[in-house]
């Protein structure tokens, strides 16, 4: 999925409104800094969501018969994998 940087600013805003009015976060950077961080991170999930995409559509497509995008069955291994897939990069993270 991709966000415009307009999408991606107002998320960021309301993140920060959310953070600040809850009265136990402690903030140890300017906002503009905490923004940009993010905004960093919303664009590096988004990407990897891209990857992991394309990697469940490829299993898919390397079905012995050909599944229909849309069928049931296609959304059913869609979600399958993508689980499969979100799990083994969890486990892989640090």
């Amino acid at each position: 999925m991709r966000l415009s940087h307009g999408k991606i600013n107002h998320i960021t805003n309301l993140l920060m409104e959310r953070l600040r009015s809850d009265g136990q976060v402690e903030f140890f950077s300017d906002d503009g800094e905490i923004r940009l961080e993010i905004a960093r991170i919303i664009n590096e999930e988004l990407k990897d969501d891209e990857i992991i995409d394309v990697e469940v559509r490829r299993k898919i497509e390397t079905q012995r018969r050909e599944i229909p995008e849309g069928s049931e069955e296609w959304e059913i291994l869609y979600r399958k994998y993508y689980d499969e897939e979100m799990i083994k990069r969890r486990k892989a993270m640090p």
